[in-house]
């Protein structure tokens, strides 16, 4: 049974919201019209109507997300309830002129950071194995204002496929909240992307499987109004490269982590080597429980060299809850949280 099939079997066991309250009903129901009953049975009889609707409940959010996006951050269901508010269902599909398909599945988003989860199918007889493939988009933001930026995207991933063999190949292509070669950093949240593909290529951009240019079909989509991230105002001095920069904010959410830092106009320590260069590898979210969790890639660098002010956007190597965050570490010094509020 293919993934479509599935998804409609899903669609049509899963509950809805007027059924788990007749199962509700029905259940309690029953216990009135059966006498005598004890007290201690009836209290059975609800907390067992109560966690059957939690399971409900917990197969909804599960199934809301999609099970490769939890894959990529090694996550489960209970990692679903954490990122459900950033994740757009769009299911969108386009076939071309040259008989491939673009199918627009799901956009994970916080803040800062955006994933596309895009499926791309080849014409009968193609074979897509997705070595060394890329695929790629023309793509602008557009706040409520109506004044967009352009894409910066960090690049795509090619997911796991569970059949190498045939025409169908599934990736996570990304952005970050800013314009190439450009400083300034724009909140992703409540905006609206436009997605127009581009190319899938194999092997660099002179390795062109497949052309989407001539054909200006564009995918729009509404992004949440709703931030699972949390903003630390800190304003503490950051050693790089033996002197001090200052870090004035850290924002963290369930996917990604972001350092906003200030130092001199035209910092060349900004880009290194080694700079801000080493903040990849070095940044770590330190979790109440005793565990680390590192940066699995960069999404996003900006730099304004008249101001100084750098940005600094990765995404995690998995779904975190933030509010567990107890203290962050950066090029080898660690920041406490302990005792500060998020920014509104």
């Amino acid at each position: 049974m293919g993934r479509c099939e599935w998804k409609r079997v899903f669609d049509q066991v899963k509950p809805t919201p007027e059924q788990e309250q007749a199962m509700l009903d029905r259940l309690l129901q029953e216990q009135k019209e059966v006498k005598p009953v004890s007290r201690m049975k009836k209290m059975t009889a609800v907390l067992l109507a109560a966690a059957l609707l939690l399971m409900a409940c917990a197969f909804t959010v599960a199934a809301g997300v999609d099970q490769r996006l939890l894959a990529l951050f090694r996550g489960d269901e209970q990692d679903a309830q954490q990122i459900t508010e950033g994740v757009v269902s769009v299911e969108e599909s386009y076939t071309y002129d040259n008989g491939w398909t673009v199918e627009i599945e799901q956009v994970l988003v916080d803040r800062y950071s955006l994933a596309v989860l895009v499926d791309m199918i080849g014409p009968k007889g193609v074979v897509l194995n997705g070595e060394d493939c890329f695929v790629d988009f023309a793509s602008e933001i557009i706040p409520e204002d109506g004044e967009g930026v352009g894409s910066y995207v960090s690049g795509s991933t090619v997911l796991e496929d569970e059949n190498p063999e045939d025409n169908r190949i599934s990736f996570l292509w990304q952005r970050g909240p800013s314009t190439f070669l450009k400083s300034g950093t724009q909140s992703l949240i409540g905006c609206e992307i436009t997605l127009r593909p581009t190319w899938l290529t194999q092997g660099g951009s002179r390795g062109i499987i497949a052309d989407f240019r001539e054909d200006k079909r564009t995918f729009t989509v509404k992004l949440p109004e709703q931030d699972s991230g949390w903003t630390y105002q800190l304003g503490l001095p950051l050693l790089v490269d033996e002197e001090t920069m200052t870090l004035e904010s850290l924002y963290i959410s369930p996917i990604s982590a972001a350092c906003f830092v200030n130092g001199t106009p035209h910092d060349s320590r900004m880009w290194g080597p080694p700079g801000l260069s080493g903040v990849y590898e070095s940044l770590v979210l330190n979790m109440e429980n005793g565990d680390s969790v590192a940066m699995s890639q960069s999404v996003s660098q900006t730099y304004n060299p008249e101001s100084g002010e750098g940005r600094l956007v990765f995404q995690t190597e998995q779904i975190i809850e933030p509010e567990n965050v107890v203290s962050v570490t950066v090029l080898g010094q660690t920041f406490s949280l302990d005792g500060l509020a998020p920014a509104d």
